[in-house]
């Protein structure tokens, strides 16, 4: 890729970046409470926990790993 073809590319990817960053802006603006509301509730980060935490930690394992390694 020449240096002219590169720097084209990049003021076309910036031109594009900063129009996108404008119509979000705009979009955001545009939001009711009510809309913001849901959208943030179907993110799904106040829904159950995905996974059961463990009973154990795995540190009683993991020092009896290392007490036989110091008794060998």
């Amino acid at each position: 890729m020449t240096d002219m073809v590169r720097e084209t590319w990049r003021e076309q990817y910036r031109a594009t970046s900063e129009a996108l960053e404008r119509i979000r802006a705009q979009e955001l603006a545009a939001l009711t409470e009510e809309e913001a509301l849901r959208r943030i509730k179907s993110l799904r980060a106040f829904g159950p926990i995905w996974r059961e935490r463990p009973a154990w930690s795995g540190l009683v394992e993991q020092q009896a790993v290392f007490h036989r390694r110091r008794a060998a």
